[in-house]
């Protein structure tokens, strides 16, 4: 009975180890990076209304679309292999920002299997580690900000977007958020359409877009086609101690079985 509780001590204080490590990684701020190594996302074209974006964009409607996503069943893919460090964002005079950010081979748009090799190899993709540096750059540069992008957002996904209290709004465009989606008003050439952009709530990956036009009709879409999850290191760790602790005590319980 002593060794079994001893056992259960050395369980529980490496799940409390965990839990401490997991917590000091985002001590610097409120909100922590939801992607981690080796995850994999497979993004897959649903719908493409070549004459509905015409209708809204003319013929150069792809540009208007991610580039090589015109046609439906087109996939792309994005593998995890690194996370960067103390990750910052640039923006010369006006300062550095922090940020989270990771390496990734990524596979441009193709039809059928993936090639062996990526079309690019360790891309760096970095995004605001806190909405309120995303409003800060908002005021700085008047809105340029809100007109990239953002390939993630930090977890809590919904509380990053919700928080972000300068979404561009002018006579032509209105950017806003509603959970997990971000909802861009736009108009071009008089013709008005709107883009969501849909993030994960479990790690922040920007897995689906969408364009609506002016009669709400869905004209383009992406979405997410497979998502394999990634680990941490430290929980990996863990698991082989416990796992470990647990072979060796049932491994002498054997033995001791057997001498008597």
């Amino acid at each position: 009975m002593k060794k079994k509780s001893f056992l259960i001590g050395v369980i529980l204080l490496h799940i409390i180890f965990l839990s401490i490590a997991v917590q000091a990684q985002a001590a610097d701020t409120n909100y922590s990076l939801g992607i981690k190594k080796d995850t994999e996302i497979i993004l897959e074209v649903k719908t493409f209304d070549k004459k509905g974006l015409k209708d809204v964009f003319g013929d150069g409607y792809k540009h208007a679309i991610p580039e090589g996503a015109d046609e439906v069943g087109l996939i792309y893919k994005i593998v995890v292999r690194e996370i960067i460090e103390d990750a910052e964002i640039d923006l010369g005079i006006l300062g550095d920002y922090d940020a989270f950010g990771f390496e990734a081979d990524i596979w441009e748009w193709t039809k059928g299997d993936f090639g062996d090799n990526p079309t690019d190899e360790e891309f760096e993709i970095v995004w605001f580690q806190d909405p309120e540096d995303l409003n800060d750059a908002y005021d700085v540069v008047g809105g340029y900000a809100y007109d990239i992008i953002m390939p993630f957002v930090p977890i809590d996904v919904v509380k990053f977007l919700d928080e972000i209290d300068e979404w561009k709004e002018n006579d032509h465009e209105e950017w806003k958020s509603k959970d997990n989606t971000v909802i861009h008003d736009s108009i071009f050439d008089e013709e008005t359409f709107v883009e969501n952009f849909i993030y994960d709530t479990e790690n922040g990956f920007l897995v689906g877009y969408k364009i609506f036009d002016e009669d709400g009709d869905l004209i383009f879409e992406y979405g997410l086609s497979q998502l394999i999850p990634g680990y941490e290191i430290p929980l990996i760790l863990g698991v082989t101690c416990i796992l470990t602790i647990g072979l060796i005590y049932i491994m002498k319980k054997r033995n001791n079985f057997i001498l008597k």
